[in-house]
């Protein structure tokens, strides 16, 4: 009776965070994050990292995405296409003046619709304070919190949602690697390719991308783990994958070249097709692969139009 009397007590604690997140409002997508964030003119050289999972906390188990930008980290939890969290950090030394914060306030602001919750965003302490409207959080954590990893975070959360998007063990063992897995491998170019291929692009980390992500003081590095470049949520699973989002223009920087000065190179239309269409690597076929219509991209196309120059290295550019 009890087991009965408890299960069925879990099941309307389930059934009534569900409502709660349900009647929330939707927060912006990890593409219109991204986006917003790209577009800011501090976020040169804008860039995915890797992402250290948090095994404690609200956040904890939750999967999520980070992109870098210097000193500035995004992060945006859940369901890339309907996040439960989004946030931007600064760190270093971007904490000592208010310049920064000021970008990172602007930025989550752009991102709000309801002109009172940029007002109510805008009415937060700076050294910290949480304030929740219409079933949304919105807080400042300051560098000295203990889950602030040395930076100041602006955040908006729906924290029913939150609790409903935690991954399981089995989901997290699909979507993750640890560090220890990602040190032992190497980057190299493929035999069949004369350029090399960064890492995010063929959907992995390399060992030095491990220098952008969070480090966690209290666990032994060898079971610290990252998630993976690329993952969605289907049927209410967190599974491996490769969406639109995760695509993108085929992007190289030509240096060196004697016939024009340094200059960036990008390929948008689909050799098959001739329409713009975004790519990504295929690891077994060792090439790009139009996203659309599923073409390749022949290895040997990509090289400077204007001096003929085979790039060393190629990304892709969202």
């Amino acid at each position: 009776m009890k087991t009965t009397t408890l299960s069925a007590a879990l099941i309307l604690v389930a059934a009534g965070l569900a409502t709660q997140a349900a009647s929330a409002q939707a927060l912006p997508s990890r593409a219109k994050c991204r986006a917003a964030a790209a577009a800011k003119p501090w976020a040169k050289d804008f860039k995915q990292i890797p992402s250290t999972v948090i095994d404690k906390g609200v956040l904890r188990d939750i999967p999520y995405l980070s992109y870098r930008a210097g000193n500035y980290e995004l992060n945006v939890y859940g369901d890339p296409a309907a996040p439960a969290c989004f946030e931007i950090g600064i760190h270093k030394e971007l904490l000592q003046g208010t310049e920064a914060r000021k970008n990172g306030l602007d930025l989550v602001s752009s991102l709000l619709d309801d002109p009172e919750d940029r007002k109510l965003l805008a009415s937060l302490k700076p050294a910290g304070e949480k304030k929740v409207r219409n079933g949304i959080t919105y807080e400042i954590t300051p560098p000295t919190a203990e889950d602030a990893y040395g930076g100041w975070w602006v955040s908006v959360y729906n924290e029913p949602l939150l609790n409903t998007s935690r991954a399981t063990p089995e989901e997290l063992s699909a979507i993750t690697t640890k560090r220890t897995d990602v040190q032992r491998a190497v980057a190299v170019a493929d035999a069949k390719t004369p350029y090399a291929v960064d890492s995010s692009t063929q959907g992995r980390w390399a060992s030095g991308d491990l220098a952008d992500a969070r480090k966690s003081k209290d666990v032994p590095e060898e079971k610290q783990a990252v998630y993976a470049p690329a993952f969605s949520k289907k049927n209410g699973r967190y599974v491996p994958d490769r969406t639109v989002d995760d695509t993108g223009y085929i992007l190289f920087i030509c240096l060196g070249s004697d016939k024009h000065e340094d200059m960036e190179v990008i390929f948008r239309e689909c050799p098959a097709c001739k329409k713009h269409d975004t790519f990504f690597w295929d690891t077994e076929k060792k090439c790009f692969i139009a996203f659309t219509c599923g073409t390749p991209y022949e290895n040997a196309m990509i090289k400077c139009p204007t001096c003929g120059k085979v790039p060393t290295r190629v990304r892709i550019k969202h």
